[in-house]
């Protein structure tokens, strides 16, 4: 890897180091095809972190499942010379077989699919995708002369290996970022004993053998205490000021990007291990939580709502997909029935039926609008419905707003 400095960043030099020093998917270690082994390895991480990124890439927006399938393409395994995508370009040779690259690149079309359309809405597939994305730009820049390129190393403190070549291959050290040979590296083991000489005035001088005690991060920690911390305080803000709007799954949202945040950090510091199962857990609970049948209040998830006799006023998620069927409520032909739907990132869809009068509302920032018998798409969208049906049992007037994301109101 060149190390002359620049003032900025050189985006084609970073994507081509980090293409000629891409990680390899060992054959041990691996729980399906070892592309989390294989990143995890290659920037010096311990694996597990990239799974936990994958799988909530993959819950928030789906771009994990492209992610693993674009990596498990591209990314060769440790023994072979180019990887299987390469190998059906004529680029080298790969122990997967055709079927399976074959395979792997039309799975690649519904994964597209679901990043776009999604249960959270695009918005939801955008982020998580550039999150990603992100994520590997930080490790390379930051961390691209750790670990082994082209081969497993120990993310525990322990020793690295040697790369693994194919039949024929030769140690080049043109992807090498030490500028050395691989096989001539010679790394020193942090747990090593040290050994120090004493002078002690005898004629022969007596030797000092120190184990070192192993370093373990704070990170863990320090963000356990921040995460408690945070829910404490928001729960005393709730409580003495009365915020009825600070939902529990709000504060449970906000206490998993404190863990997060702190996951973040500890795989870049090798540490914070201990974060993975709270994170994970409160997560769970805060979708759980926001996953109701019936509506009010905002949060994140999907929001089901199917009034017969009580229309809310509120119909909100912060990011999720609010889906309102009006098709089963007892209209009241004296009482005009009136509510809102609306979300910050997402999807908002609502049913109506088709012996109801509707006065509707559809606005969006950014986004497809769908509202009755009109549409529009883009931007500072606005569009105002009036739809009078004969014989009607009762009238509807609607509010439906989407920040970034869809708009759909159509008669069921």
């Amino acid at each position: 890897m060149n190390t002359t400095k620049h003032s900025g960043i050189n985006i084609e030099h970073l994507v081509a180091d980090f293409w000629a020093t891409r990680p390899r998917r060992p054959r041990q270690g691996r729980m399906v095809a070892g592309v989390a082994a294989g990143i995890g390895r290659r920037y010096g991480i311990d694996p597990v972190i990239v799974r936990v990124a994958l799988v909530v890439a993959t819950v928030w927006g789906g771009a994990g499942v492209l992610f693993y399938l674009l990596a498990w393409l591209t990314l060769a395994e440790e023994n072979d010379e180019a990887s299987g995508l390469e190998a059906m370009l004529g680029q080298g040779r790969s122990s997967m077989s055709r079927g399976l690259t074959i395979l792997l690149a039309v799975l690649c079309i519904p994964a597209v699919t679901w990043l776009w359309n999604g249960q959270f809405g695009f918005f939801s597939g955008v982020f998580s995708a550039a999150a990603l994305l992100a994520g590997l730009f930080l490790l390379h820049r930051n961390r691209a002369g750790l670990g082994v390129p082209g081969a497993p190393t120990t993310t525990s403190g322990g020793t690295m290996t040697a790369p693994s070549y194919a039949t024929g291959a030769t140690a080049s050290a043109e992807w090498d970022p030490l500028g050395a040979s691989p096989l001539q590296w010679d790394l020193h083991d942090p747990n090593a004993p040290v050994t120090t000489q004493l002078a002690t005035g005898d004629d022969e001088d007596k030797t000092l053998v120190v184990r070192p005690r192993k370093r373990h991060s704070p990170v863990g920690g320090v963000t356990m205490g921040l995460a408690v911390l945070t829910a404490a305080a928001l729960l005393i803000f709730r409580a003495g000021l009365g915020a009825s709007w600070l939902t529990l799954p709000h504060i449970l949202g906000i206490v998993a990007g404190v863990l997060a945040g702190g996951l973040v950090i500890g795989a870049f510091v090798r540490g914070g291990r201990g974060l993975i199962v709270p994170t994970v857990l409160v997560g769970v609970a805060a979708v759980a939580l926001t996953n109701t049948p019936n509506g009010g209040g905002s949060g994140f998830g999907d929001l089901r709502a199917n009034p017969t006799d009580t229309l809310e006023a509120s119909y909100a998620r912060s990011f999720g997909d609010v889906r309102l069927d009006l098709t089963d409520f007892k209209f009241d032909k004296e009482k005009p029935a009136r509510t809102t739907v609306s979300v910050d990132a997402g999807q908002a869809r609502v049913i109506v039926p088709a012996n109801v009068n509707v006065d509707v509302t559809c606005t969006a920032d950014v986004g497809d609008v769908r509202c009755l018998n009109r549409s529009q798409d883009w931007r500072d969208i606005d569009l105002h419905v009036v739809d009078n049906v004969p014989n009607a049992v009762g009238t509807l007037h609607l509010d439906v707003h989407a920040g970034a994301g869809d708009v759909e109101v159509y008669r069921g």
